[in-house]
């Protein structure tokens, strides 16, 4: 069996490009709710800052042990495969889903809730920082 080809291994290097700006060291809602300016550090060493409006809204469904165990940013997988994005945090799912008032739609199932990209890129973008897309 051969290595990755040429192909391959260009998609490879522009995904890492594109997921540049995604944060690694993840903080808890509780942790950053404490913060003066809460913010994470992405890969690159930039600035992942978060809005504290939207911080209290997920706080506001979940309990004081949920809001210590959630890890933020929630990402959001996008592959070129499929139509979704996928989220495989099952807290952040439920948090979402609640702040969403998504009632029994997209409910998590097999470890994984799936949105379609379209409500992805919706909710990255209304949820000051709390979402995070990463492509695969």
């Amino acid at each position: 069996m051969d290595g990755p080809g040429p192909f391959d291994r260009w998609i490879s290097l522009e995904l890492g490009r594109v997921n540049s700006g995604l944060v690694i060291e993840k903080k808890s809602l509780t942790r950053l709710l404490g913060e003066p300016e809460p913010a994470c550090r992405t890969r690159e060493g930039d600035l992942h800052p978060f809005d504290p409006q939207a911080l209290a809204r997920f706080a506001s469904v979940l309990t004081r042990d949920q809001a210590d165990a959630l890890r933020l940013p929630l990402t959001l997988t996008v592959r070129g495969d499929s139509d979704d994005a996928v989220l495989t945090d099952e807290i952040g799912a439920k948090a979402l889903r609640d702040v969403e008032k998504f009632d029994q739609a997209f409910r998590f199932r097999d470890g994984r809730m799936a949105v379609p990209h379209s409500l992805a890129i919706d909710l990255v973008r209304r949820h000051g920082g709390v979402l995070q897309l990463a492509f695969g």
